[in-house]
């Protein structure tokens, strides 16, 4: 919040800045502050920003980790090993005060006018910035820490790992920071000519269209980019370097889980990534069979991908972090990360809001319509955290809530709403809710006790037994009339078969007063059903073809 305050404070300053200096200039190419905020604010909506706004940050974003890759080993090499630096080191700093950016002509005819050229191009001056700081970090560390890790017993390898790579860690990442100014300047730079996306060309079409309003939408663009990548490298920074921030005389030994890896690791483990499987077969089934009749391009399958993974993570991030007060009093749940403490709940916060905004690009990178529902259906995901406060019946909201997600695979690819494909949606919110409430009978005690509801708190397991069935009974009958209303063959008949098989022996692994195997029926059994429905379908569709 802190930092929130600071950008805030320093953005008011600024414009206020910026309306004297429109005040005084009193030209249209410098439009006032509240003109170009306005502005900014209808783009936002759009789906051509975000467009935009996406491959730009996919362009500098991409630059930057290939720079890292390549040149931190190179760094470390040239620091560590004194004959690599002789030999290797008069190369670099021959080359590193040449102006890389004169080579971009070169680069666009070699490499094509695609995001290639573009990405090497920022990689290549971002490098270099990262190699000198990093060999200057290496052969500036203090010969005795290696001596004193030799007389350990450490080799190489570990001298690298525990002495080396600390040392450089933090040099690395200052010059990431500085490099954030430089790639964002190449980036406008190589956007400016031989392209047609990015918000470097959106700032220049829209100069050469004298639409200064647009101009400064795209500057702001960039600009929020820039302070985004900048506010990321040092998170990144304070996680993999905490040592950097431990206050003087105390010891603490840095936990894997503190990383960032380790904090998606956590993240994933908790909201249970794995179980994505649920859902995401439905929607590629709806992709395979929109795109009988509507064209689907890989980019927008990767789209399609990406919003099912962060609208799913977002929404069970934050079902955990509203449930994280009875994860904790649950003996079942307790060992979940937030209760636990094992993920601090700002962090689950943050990742949460990071994967909403993955969903929300997604979105805009497919359609404008995909954006204007992405706000709904997030709101719709989430609201599923609350139902257990106040309706037994949250089973078939978490069912009509995970059901989304093939009409919204539908719509991504063909532009609209087509009433075939509800059955689809149907199928799947009867299928989750069934096996939603076999779930909650472990915890049918403890809901009664906490005052939460439930179909098994209130009317225990025997009857949600019952309800459960009835509701895969549905599920399986909408999987029958898929066949019908898509005119579906023998390969999915007989993956409707095996799917009829599954949910018997699903409802034949549990009993009301028997849960032991319940995780072999909520998991193994339950994602091999998706998993066959959409086999089914792709099968058939790719019989149809030959």
């Amino acid at each position: 919040m802190l930092i929130f305050s600071r950008y805030l404070l320093c953005s008011a300053l600024l414009v206020c800045a910026w309306k004297a200096a429109a005040m005084l200039l009193s030209s249209a190419i410098l439009p006032p502050p509240e003109t170009a905020l306005i502005a900014f604010g209808r783009a936002l909506k759009t789906g051509w920003f975000w467009k935009h706004f996406g491959v730009s940050a996919y362009r500098v974003s991409a630059a930057m980790a290939v720079a890292w890759l390549i040149a931190m080993p190179i760094g470390i090499l040239l620091g560590y090993y004194r004959k690599a630096d002789a030999l290797l080191s008069p190369f670099v700093f021959l080359t590193y005060p040449v102006p890389k950016i004169v080579l971009l002509p070169v680069f666009l005819v070699v490499f094509g006018l695609g995001d290639f050229a573009k990405i090497f191009m920022i990689a290549l001056i971002i490098g270099y910035q990262i190699v000198v700081a990093v060999r200057d970090a290496v052969l500036g560390l203090d010969r005795k820490y290696i001596d004193s890790f030799c007389s350990l017993g450490g080799g190489p390898a570990r001298i690298i790992r525990h002495v080396v790579l600390p040392a450089a860690l933090p040099h690395a990442f200052t010059a990431l920071r500085i490099g954030t100014g430089t790639g964002i300047a190449v980036l406008f730079f190589v956007e400016s000519f031989a392209t047609s996306t990015g918000l470097g060309f959106f700032i220049m079409d829209a100069w050469g269209r004298f639409a200064y309003d647009d101009m400064f939408v795209g500057i702001i663009g960039m600009s929020l980019l820039g302070v985004m990548l900048y506010e990321f490298f040092n998170y990144l920074e304070k996680t993999v370097c905490a040592w950097k921030y431990l206050k003087a005389g105390r010891m603490s030994f840095v936990k894997s889980e503190n990383s960032v890896v380790g904090h998606i690791r956590l993240f994933g483990r908790m909201i249970k990534f794995s179980h994505t499987v649920f859902a995401l077969p439905f929607a590629l089934a709806a992709v395979v069979l929109a795109q009988r009749e509507h064209e689907l391009t890989v980019p927008l399958l990767l789209w399609i991908l990406v919003a099912m993974v962060g609208a799913r993570s977002a929404a069970m991030g934050f079902n955990r972090i509203v449930d994280a007060r009875y994860d904790g009093l649950n003996p079942r749940t307790a060992q979940r990360a937030i209760p636990a403490g094992a993920l601090s709940m700002r962090s689950a916060i943050v990742l949460v809001v990071l994967f909403a905004a993955v969903f929300v690009l997604a979105a805009a990178m497919i359609s404008p319509i995909c954006l204007y529902l992405s706000g709904p259906v997030l709101l719709v995901l989430c609201g599923y955290s609350y139902t257990k406060r106040f309706t037994s019946f949250s089973h078939l909201y978490l069912g009509f809530a995970i059901a989304l997600a093939p009409l919204g695979a539908w719509i991504a690819v063909t532009g609209g709403f087509d009433p075939s494909i509800s059955v689809l949606s149907i199928a799947l919110l009867a299928y989750i809710a069934g096996f939603d409430i076999l779930y909650a009978c472990q915890d049918a005690a403890f809901d009664r006790q906490a005052g939460l509801f439930s179909i098994p708190a209130r009317w225990g397991p025997r009857v949600a037994f019952h309800v459960s069935a009835g509701l895969h009974l549905i599920a399986f009958i909408c999987f029958f009339l898929i066949m019908i209303f898509f005119d579906l063959g023998l390969i999915y008949l007989v993956a409707l078969l095996i799917m009829g098989v599954l949910l018997i022996i699903e409802h034949n692994l549990v009993k009301p007063h028997d849960l032991d195997r319940i995780q072999v029926a909520f998991f193994h059994v339950n994602s091999a059903i998706s998993i066959v429905m959409f086999l089914g379908i792709l099968g058939d569709e790719l019989l149809r073809r030959i």
